[in-house]
């Protein structure tokens, strides 16, 4: 069994580890187009913030590792083509162009960022955000210097690199074309809270705007902000710009030999992580599964998802019989300005814009009883059907946000809802947690709603 993986990150390293397990002879090659082994990209902001000390230590997966697995790791290589019915890639590395044939085949091939249309990117000072060597050049740059930066996009990567640069004591402002900070990972109200704090971490946020141009000689001096509201232009002075403003899968190879794609130009799969093409997989950002509450696409974007869907498809690239479950729910988070800012299913925007009838219900509570000193504020928000069924969770808090969604994400896996939520058999110590969780106090408030229906 000849197993060929395009792409060494988290779903193709992971794929590849799975592979093995499953085969203990199998041929597994690894064609990774970047020069380092498999790293966590989502640590890139804590190096940058000085909580890690170097870009090196995020490696998960290093060449040793793979050389002590038996698969085959090409570095610094881009897979050129895609030979279908012939079982074979064309490869272009630092030895020269080669060929390889395989039995099976995994897409890893991730995700490259979203082209922007800003006159001016060529300028010196200009930064993506999206690898190891780009997070160095923006570290050394800032090195140099304290600088005005300008982060256009307010995702997870703006808001997590714009945490990182504002404790670094640079100047930071960050520009999102909609009307909100994390537009993809919460709901206005829950992001509401999130753009106060970036203010009291002496970071200006500014939605509803775009950037039009960079100004300068060699280098930017300045940028062209314009507001979606009335057209307005304004001026802002800036020497450092970062693009985080989204990305789109890289799946041309997937393209050429008819793997089909989904709406915004993902590989699509099934529960076996396997495309429509017999024997070809797909798995992390550059392919789509489902939903678990909608039932609809959701593209895989997640390093949690990336480890999962590479777990199914190589153990199936090797003769394995893995299904991933019937959808994602998504469960996510992040630490932002000293806060927790977590989330699972889908947004109440995007399930009321389907037609499904919702209960929703904001809670404030304590990860301690309020007599016992040192406990810290979270708000939670959950979602339900109008029969009790949850559906989404958004919490935010100092502290213990991502556990507590970890547990709706679990009662959503199992399709329960409210009421089993208020009847959660929680653990109880006046020093370590509340007699009453503030999730089963956001469930009663639901139940309440839908008994006065």
């Amino acid at each position: 069994m000849k197993v060929m993986i395009i792409g060494g990150g988290a779903a193709g390293s992971t794929a590849a580890q799975f592979a093995r397990k499953q085969d203990r002879d199998a041929e597994i090659t690894v064609l990774e187009r970047g020069e380092y082994p498999e790293y966590s990209r989502c640590g890139m902001p804590n190096v940058l913030a000085g909580d890690i000390p170097k870009f090196e230590d995020l490696v998960e997966f290093s060449t040793d590792w793979f050389e002590r697995n038996r698969i085959r790791l090409k570095l610094s290589t881009e897979t050129t083509s895609v030979d279908l019915s012939a079982k074979k890639v064309e490869f272009r590395s630092p030895e020269g162009n080669g060929v390889e044939r395989f039995d099976s085949l995994v897409f890893a091939t991730g995700a490259s960022p979203a082209p922007l249309n800003i006159e001016g990117l060529a300028k010196e000072g200009v930064f993506q955000f999206r690898g190891i060597n780009d997070s160095k050049a923006l570290q050394n740059w800032c090195a140099k210097k304290k600088r005005n930066v300008l982060i256009v996009g307010a995702g997870l990567v703006g808001l997590e690199v714009a945490d990182a640069l504002s404790k670094m004591r640079h100047r930071v402002t960050v520009v999102e074309y909609l009307d909100q900070v994390l537009p993809a990972m919460i709901d206005p109200d829950i992001a509401e809270p999130v753009a106060a704090m970036a203010k009291k971490a002496s970071i200006s946020i500014i939605t509803s705007s775009f950037v039009r141009s960079l100004a300068g000689g060699s280098a930017v001096e300045a940028a062209e902000i314009v507001s979606r509201a009335d057209s307005s232009p304004s001026k802002l002075k800036c020497d450092t710009v970062v693009l985080a403003a989204g990305q789109r899968p890289s799946t041309d190879l997937g393209v050429k030999i008819g793997c089909s794609m989904g709406a915004k130009g993902h590989i699509r799969v099934n529960s076996r992580c396997e495309t429509n093409q017999p024997g070809v997989f797909a798995v992390g950002d550059c392919a789509e599964y489902l939903d678990f509450v909608t039932g609809e696409p959701l593209a895989a974007g997640l390093g949690t998802l990336a480890v999962k869907m590479g777990e199914v498809a190589g153990r199936n690239s090797a003769g394995g019989t893995a299904t991933l479950p019937k959808g994602f729910i998504n469960s996510r988070v992040t630490r932002l300005f000293g806060m927790e800012i977590a989330a699972a299913g889908p947004l109440y925007s995007s399930l009321a814009g389907k037609g499904i009838a919702c209960v929703q219900s904001r809670m404030k509570g304590s990860t301690l009883p309020p007599y016992f000193p040192g406990g810290k504020d979270l708000t939670v928000k959950l979602v339900c059907t109008d029969q009790g069924q949850l559906l989404a969770c958004q919490i935010i808090g100092e502290k213990e946000a991502a556990m507590r969604v970890d547990i709706v994400s679990a009662i959503i896996s199992a399709g329960q809802g409210a009421k089993e939520l208020t009847q959660l058999d929680n653990a109880y110590a006046p020093s370590v947690a509340p007699c009453v969780d503030v999730l089963a106090a956001a469930a009663q408030g639901i139940l309440i709603k839908i008994g006065r229906k």
